[in-house]
Order: structure tokens, then sequence, then C-alpha cells
């Protein structure tokens, strides 16, 4: 125990002047004897002793109470046999989770949002700083990075700054973060407050290993920081909350001038009804139509839209919900749509033919392109070319298609076969369709160059089936031994888009389809080996056992997918990724050699959306909070260079500026001012490294013309808060007070609590108000007291 006024607990001495009062001021008195005295020896005996005791507690409380009075002027400070830092300087690390989940305004009586009432908690706390304590703010949007100390107006000048527009984060990244900065602080005496309202996704399984694993470290940091949890956040889950959580496309591809479908699913949290919302969708920033919808309680409903958007390029799709609940920013969401123009397929013929539909691909380049055919003055959203096998070449070095289709070609060797394998590493879409004069060993080798080879998604086996005649239908003249009846086609695949754009799985589009006869298809499957690692393992050569297993990430991507099966399980069509490409394979011919399926109603939009999708699926335009992502110069290029590129087919020549004009880039995001960016020379990008707010990142390209003039063009990339922000569910308190009895932490839901328990650690429990109280005690004691000896006097 210390004393903060040492001098005035001599104060103390001044129980001698009671004690002196008593001693030289006590009853004297003479003994007189008289007659009937002995009678009374008794009762005189026992008041006596009485009286005595009395009078010595009345002296002990006079003696104590200068005493009292004297300790309590000292203020004395318990400390339980340490050394208290007092008001040495201390280095103050604050870890502030800055998610969207921050924003919700839980505060009832003035609105206010839980990052307002931690901004106005934080601004008192290092008000009261003083210059030679030190701050480190970190951010969980930018907790990665290296932190910075400042003094205490620079850091409250960065917590008015604070914003909430970032997604989820581990607790565990937070503290690990802060500890590492309280390492490298300055001061000896070190505190860590961890700031969030602690939502149930922050705190799993894994955050609770990881913290657990962190105790051997902070147990061998020579000065341990003091770690305190600050909890804003309480009874999320009574928060009335509507919100838009996602919105999806649902065509495969959206084609200029052509109508594509989007649904958006909007979630309500609250106990009631929310009634007559006004739901406003925008293009580029021009609201359409505005519609009303009524979401039941603790539900949600979907809303959705068909638009055309005629120009090319990347285009902001939005919803935004007109309704004031807790949580106002996830009342809109928006999406990056990449409109792209006509999609360019080269059909490669293997058997081609003068005469009408009896060529290979005579019934696809009709399905591709119906109003061309038709001859209807509508934009078709396929360009094909029909070209024969020795062709390929050539037609490659006069322009890359965003498609290849090879129907029933023999073999593909050589330079063709390189030029191909390059096409989808590159990121083209390949799709093969079977026949009657397919190789299958050529097809079944590896494609592609030694550092970057790849099977097909299936290796070709036999053919079964009825031999068909000339019209297409089975010959049953002909005898065969591997003959089976016609087959029909199973469901197919539900997770695959296209088929969902082609009916329920309750209108079986493929119910009338008969298959004659198919090719067995063996899918080349990822299996894990023995350490771990997952390899392809069917069709696998020497050189690729040799170049070791692939990682797991890698073999998921290369996952092979069924598409679609027959009656018996057989697959029909499957698909897999190939470098940053797709391959797509068929067991049939897309003519009506051994099936009934170009004849039938589903086989035109069912190419169609094949087509659609694997053209329409190369480029990220919506990204999560959080993550980085780049930007390729060639989406800057204008229309008619776009063209002239695609013709030359020299991806090296598209969007070179003149040498004499000069040209910058910028990006402008989330309300901070356009800033210049460089690109990066070898991949010619746009680099976004990481991520730490959600909006609209406009891109532009600025190009100086002689004339003075500049020519912009932009793009755009949206970031947005992943849904599971505006799903406000607390952290159960046990699991949380377990995650800070992990690293010797302590939970706190009041400021004033945590700020109270610091101040005791560091000057310790002062005990005046307790002395203050029992000198109150004392006095009326002695009151009391000399009231009762006055009483037994008088008795």
């Amino acid at each position: 125990m210390t004393l903060l006024n040492g001098l005035l607990a001599f104060g103390a001495l001044a129980f001698t002047v009671p004690l002196a009062i008593h001693l030289l001021f006590r009853s004297r008195f003479r003994t007189v004897e008289w007659g009937a005295m002995h009678l009374l020896d008794t009762v005189v005996r026992v008041n006596r002793r009485r009286i005595q005791l009395l009078h010595l507690l009345l002296l002990l409380l006079r003696c104590a109470l200068p005493v009292l009075l004297a300790l309590c002027l000292a203020r004395p400070i318990l400390t339980g046999f340490q050394t208290l830092p007092g008001d040495a300087p201390q280095s103050l690390i604050i870890a502030i989770d800055d998610s969207r989940s921050m924003s919700a305004r839980d505060e009832i009586e003035t609105g206010m949002s839980r990052m307002s009432r931690l901004q106005r908690e934080l601004t008192s706390i290092i008000g009261g700083l003083s210059r030679r304590d030190e701050v480190i703010l970190i951010r969980a949007s930018d907790v990665d990075s290296p932190a910075a100390s400042m003094g205490a107006q620079e850091a409250l000048r960065q917590i008015k700054k604070l914003t909430t527009e970032y997604g989820p984060v581990d607790l565990d990244r937070m503290v690990r973060a802060a500890v590492e900065a309280s390492n490298n602080s300055s001061h000896p005496q070190r505190r860590v407050i961890i700031a969030s309202d602690f939502q149930s996704q922050m705190v799993h399984s894994g955050v609770l290993d990881s913290l657990e694993r962190m105790t051997n470290s902070l147990s061998a940091m020579p000065i341990r920081p003091v770690i305190n949890f600050l909890n804003m956040g309480l009874d999320s889950e009574q928060l009335a909350n509507v919100s838009v959580d996602s919105i999806d496309i649902d065509s495969p591809a959206v084609v200029a001038g052509r109508n594509a479908r989007y649904t958006a699913r909007i979630r309500s949290s609250s106990d009631t009804p929310a009634r007559d919302l006004r739901l406003v969708w925008s293009v580029d920033g021009q609201p359409l139509e505005p519609r009303t919808i009524t979401i039941p309680p603790r539900s949600s409903i979907t809303s959705r839209l068909t638009r055309n958007i005629e120009q090319a390029g990347v285009h902001e799709i939005s919803l935004t919900v007109e309704h004031s609940d807790a949580l106002l920013p996830d009342n809109r969401r928006s999406i990056a749509v990449d409109v792209i123009r006509e999609v360019s397929v080269l059909l490669v013929d293997g058997k081609p033919s003068n005469k009408p539909l009896e060529g290979e691909t005579d019934y696809l380049a009709i399905a591709l392109s119906p109003f061309a055919f038709g001859g209807q003055d509508q934009p078709d959203a396929v360009r094909t070319s029909v070209i024969g096998q020795q062709d390929l070449t050539t037609e490659l070095d006069a322009k890359v298609p965003d498609v290849i289709i090879l129907a029933n070609v023999e073999k593909i060797e050589g330079d063709s076969r390189q030029r191909i394998s390059e096409f989808v590493n590159d990121g083209g879409s390949l799709i093969l369709f079977d026949g009657d004069r397919i190789d299958p060993e050529s097809y079944n080798r590896n494609w592609g160059s030694a550092d970057s080879s790849w099977p097909l998604p299936a290796a070709l086996g036999n053919i079964t089936g009825k031999i068909a005649n000339d019209s297409g239908a089975p010959d049953t003249n002909t005898p065969d031994t591997n003959a089976t009846p016609a087959l029909p086609i199973g469901n197919p695949n539900p997770l695959y888009t296209p088929w969902n754009l082609l009916g329920s799985e309750d209108q079986r589009p493929f119910a009338d389809v008969e298959i004659y006869r198919y090719r067995k298809l063996t899918p080349n499957v990822a299996l894990s080996g023995d350490d771990g690692a997952e390899s392809a393992v069917n069709n696998k050569t020497d050189d690729d056992a040799l170049a070791g297993p692939v990682s797991p990430a890698e073999a998921a991507s290369n996952a092979v997918t069924n598409l679609l099966t027959m009656a018996n399980g057989d697959p029909i069509a499957v698909s897999a990724q190939r470098g940053k490409g797709r391959v797509l394979q068929f067991a049939i011919p897309c003519n009506t050699a051994w099936s009934s399926l170009p004849m039938r109603l589903v086989y035109l939009p069912m190419v169609q959306q094949l087509v659609l999708d694997l053209a329409g699926s190369r480029k990220q335009t919506t990204i999560d909070v959080g993550r980085g992502f780049a930007v390729s110069l060639d989406e800057f290029a204008s229309d008619i260079e776009s063209d002239t590129s695609r013709q030359s087919g020299d991806a090296s020549t598209k969007n070179m500026a003149n040498p004499e004009q000069r040209v910058s880039y910028s990006v402008e995001y989330a309300g901070e001012p356009e800033a210049l960016i460089e690109t990066t020379d070898q991949d010619r990008e746009l680099l976004i490294a990481s991520t730490d707010a959600g909006g609209t990142y406009i891109f532009r390209k600025t190009t100086a013309q002689k004339d003075g003039e500049s020519e912009i063009s932009s793009t755009l990339r949206v970031v947005e808060v992943p849904a599971e922000e505006s799903k406000l569910r607390d952290v159960e308190a046990a699991r949380l007070t377990a995650a800070a009895n992990l690293i010797d932490a302590k939970v706190y839901t009041d400021m004033q609590d945590l700020e109270s328990d610091d101040r005791t650690r560091r000057f310790g429990r002062e005990m005046w108000r307790w002395l203050l109280i029992g000198l109150l005690v004392l006095m009326i004691g002695e009151l009391l007291l000399q009231q009762s000896i006055s009483r037994v006097g008088t008795a």
C-alpha cells in the first residue's frame, strides 16, 4: 500500500488529543460511607465496570476519528505488493473493426451507430492521454499493413474519418496485428484494445485454434501487453433490418442489344412484415421504374429485371430498397456486368457436304445464328464461321474467336493442335462433338506443351448403340453386335446455369430426345494421392508423373463436371477448366447421325446458352471487398480498335497508342479523389492490390491529342461487401469469453468500466472513499455511545 499524500498521514498523531483529555480530566470522586451502603455494593460494582468499559470504548472511537481522517487525506492505494506504472508514458494500440455491421444503429434514443459510439468513446480516451503517450491505430480493413505510431491529435483526426465499408474479418487477425504492433511500440507500458461488435462469423472454430497457438508467442514476449476486448454490439438479433443480399445474372452471358435477366434477393430480419417497400433498379446510375414489395417476417423474396443494354463494355446494375432500418448501407447492392459484343464462334467441320443439312456443322450453324439464316433483320448473339480442318491454322492467324467447335474432326495434330492448346490456355473455350471419323487415340493424348499440358475432360472409348442410316434414324437392317435400344437422356445437371434457362426439372426439356449411338466417355477425374495432393489419374503419361502432383486448389479448378447424362448414367456432355479456358466434350455428334437432338426444340436454345456461357465467363467484374483485382488495358479500346485487333489476331497490337501521344490512367472510388495509377509492364494491366472500401471503382484512360484535347475512355469494377455482414448475429458470450481467456484478455461492454480497471492497474485501488465511510460511521457511533453513557450515569 502507498499514500498519495504521505505527509498528511502524520495528522493521525492527533489521536493523542482525545487521549490526553481523557487522562487529564477523568472524573474524580470521594467515597462517603453511609448506613445502607452495603446493600448496594453489588450493584455499584457492576455499574462501575460497565461505565469503565463504555468510557474506554468511547476513548477508542475518539482516537480513531483523527486517524481515519488523516488516512482519508493521505489517500492510501492498494498495490498488491507490485510496482505500479502510475503516469509513466504508455503505448495504446487500438484495433478497430470497421466492417459494415459496425454501422448498425442500435441506440434507440439517439439513433447513433456502433461506430459513432465507438468514435465518441475513443475520443474521450485519447483526449485524456499526455503528450508522452503514443497511439497506434489498426483498421480491420488494413490489418495486414505495417502499423504506424502517432500522437493523440493525429489519432483523433483519423478516428473521425473512420468508415464502415469493409467485409467480415477474423478476430485472430486483428489480435495478431495488434500484438505485433505492441511489440514494435516505444514504451514499456503497452495496452491493446480490440474494438468490435463481435459478430458470430468473427469468432469461428478456426479463430479459437489460432488464438490458442498464439498463447506461446505471447508468453515469450519480453513485454506482454494488456489486452482488452470492447464489445460494441449487443442484442443484434433484435434489430430490424432489410438488406439486398445478392444480385445474380441469370443469363450465361450479357450480349449487347439482347435482353438479359437479373435476379435480386431481398431479406428482412424483422419480426413484423416489411410493407410497401419501394424498390428501384438502376443501370449505370439511371433509375428505372420503381416497384413496391412486401416482405414477410424474417424471410426473403426475389425481384427480377429483364434489361437490354445496347453498348458493350462493363456496366453497373444496382438495386436500392428505400427503407429506414438498423443498417442503411446494405439497402443497396450493385454488380458490374460485362456486356460483350456478338460472340465469335469458329466451326471446324470434319465432314463437310454441299447438300443442305448433311454437313457436320449445318444444324449447329443454324442454331447459333437463327436470325441470319432466317433472313430476319435482328442481331444474332453469335457470329459463326465454318471452315474445314485444313484451314484451321490460317483462320486462327487471321482472327482469334471466342469459341472453337470441332465437329467430327478426325484428328488434330502438329501446328493446329499446338494453336488450339495455346488458345485454351490463354482463356479460350473449346467444344468437341463426337462422330464416326474421330480417332480416339489422337484425342486422348495430352494437349499442349510439356509445361502446360492437359488432357480432355474425358477419355474417348468405344462407340455403343445402333448404326444410323442416311436419314439419321437407327438402321434396323444392319446388324450390330454392340447395339442397344435407343435411350433417353436423363436429368441435366441442375447446378449448370444454361440448363436452368431451358426449363425446370419438372418440364424435362430433354425428355423427347433419343440417343441411338454414343461414345463411352470416361471422365479424367482427380483423385487424392498418398501425400494429400490431388492429381489426374486417367490418361496420365510418364512425363506427367515425373512432373509431380498438382496442388489441391489446381485439382479442384480442373475438376470434371457431368453436364448431361444418359438415363443409364453414361455421360453425354462433360466440362472442365483447362488452363485459363474451358473444354466441353460431347459423346454425340452435333447433327442427326446418332441422335434426334438437333431435330428437337431444345437444341437451338441449348447450343446458344452453352456458347454464351463459355464466352461470357472470363472477366471478374464484381469483387468482394478486401480482395485485389486487375483491369486489362484492352478494355479501354474503342469499338473500331477492338474489331480491328480481333481481325488481326495480334494481341500485342491491341490498344497500342501512338508513341507521340501521352497516355495516363486514373482511378476514382468510394468518394476518394481521382488518382493516377501505374500500369504493369509485363501484363499490361492496372493492378489494385487490395480494396479496403466497397463501391464503384471507375478507371479512366486519358490520351492527349495533338490539338490539345484529350480523349477519355473508361471502364469500371464494383467492389461489394459480402452479405454475411448484413446478417446481424452476436457471438455467444461464452464463446467470446473463451476466446479472451486464451490470450488472458478481458471482455468489456462499457468503456467506463474498461478505463476504471485500467486506472486501477496503473495507479492502484484508492481506499479513501471506504475510509471516509468508516469515519462517518465512527462519528455516528461516538454520538450514540455518548448518549448511552449519559443515560447510564443518570440511572
